[in-house]
């Protein structure tokens, strides 16, 4: 059963500093995510999803900076931690699996090893046999076939799918309240992608640990979310829940991403959403989807719309719904 929720985000403004001076990377994201309860987040390259889940885990480098806003978990306040506090919450209550687990893992350490360490940083009553043991456990838990001799191995000597297996076992060996899952299945092929996301269900459901699952891939939204937000130019644009979303979405932007989504009984050629996402530093005025909307009008070239609710749960960020609705 899903209760209240375990992360709230709040007003999330997050710059980097570079050559050109202050960029700001997300623009007032907010959003919230229960127990139990898979969120999506979709999106272009560029529009912010990325960025958001390391806000979250605070980390952004020396260049990356949250300007202002919150990020409240278990009704504690994240954007007021120390690195130490930090380092506690990160791989035991909130875990994150990145794009590409052959980067991601050490190529001079074991892979056992390496979710082994994990667990004797958050579980200091652990021995290291303990450990061992408890990591055998968890590649087992996420479908790697013998276990003890894989323990063993380095990441090279894995296939890709093994790899990410990998990964999904260091992320999950501490048991975290929340799972940041960001293209977890990119890099694989279609057999090995439909095994991951298969197991990361299993987890979500049989553990009740929330999931955030950042993708480009709407046919993965369609299988594994409860609730989408769709984010453009560093901000939320369109929250729904999943059903809602792909039948009836309201944004253009939405719109045109999933009619630019392939489906098996099309024949007719592929709509594209002209233009590209404006970079950080040169967004336009006004909405900055408005360049590459078809709906456009002219308070959209100047003014940035507002948030309109229909519901708990259903929000658009658009000047075509303005006057339907709630706004704030």
């Amino acid at each position: 059963m899903i209760h209240m929720n375990l992360l709230e985000v709040k007003n999330l403004h997050t710059h980097f500093h570079t050559d050109r001076g202050l960029v700001p990377a997300l623009n007032g994201v907010s959003f919230s995510i229960k127990k139990g309860e898979v969120l999506g987040i979709v999106g272009e390259s560029g529009c912010g999803k990325s960025v958001t889940s390391l806000s979250i885990l605070q980390l952004l480098g020396n260049k990356g900076k949250i300007e202002k806003g919150s990020i409240q978990f278990k009704g504690q306040e994240l954007t007021t931690f120390t690195k130490k506090q930090m380092r506690k919450v990160r791989g035991d209550e909130i875990s994150m699996i990145f794009q590409e687990p052959l980067t991601s893992l050490n190529p001079l350490i074991r892979v056992g090893k390496q979710i082994a360490e994990t667990i004797l940083l958050h579980r200091e009553n652990y021995s290291k046999n303990q450990a061992k043991e408890h990591a055998i456990k968890m590649m087992k838990m996420v479908g790697i076939p013998q276990a003890e001799e894989k323990y063993s191995q380095y990441p090279h000597q894995l296939s890709g799918g093994m790899r990410q297996r990998i990964m999904i076992a260091i992320a999950l060996a501490c048991n975290p309240d929340l799972l940041i899952a960001d293209e977890p299945t990119t890099a694989l092929d279609v057999t090995i992608q439909e095994q991951i996301l298969g197991l990361m269900k299993k987890i979500a459901h049989e553990t009740g640990t929330s999931i955030i699952f950042i993708t480009h891939d709407l046919g993965v939204v369609a299988e594994m979310v409860d609730r989408v937000i769709v984010m453009y130019s560093g901000q939320v644009v369109e929250e729904n829940d999943v059903v809602s979303f792909f039948e009836a979405p309201k944004h253009p932007y939405s719109q045109g991403l999933i009619n630019s989504t392939p489906a098996i009984d099309q024949g007719q050629k592929l709509e594209a959403i002209r233009g590209n996402v404006p970079a950080p530093a040169n967004k336009p005025n006004g909405c900055p989807f408005h360049p590459r909307c078809p709906m456009a009008s002219d308070i959209c070239k100047t003014t940035v719309p507002k948030n309109t609710y229909f519901g708990k749960q259903e929000m658009v960020n658009c000047w075509l719904y303005d006057k339907e609705a709630k706004t704030s």
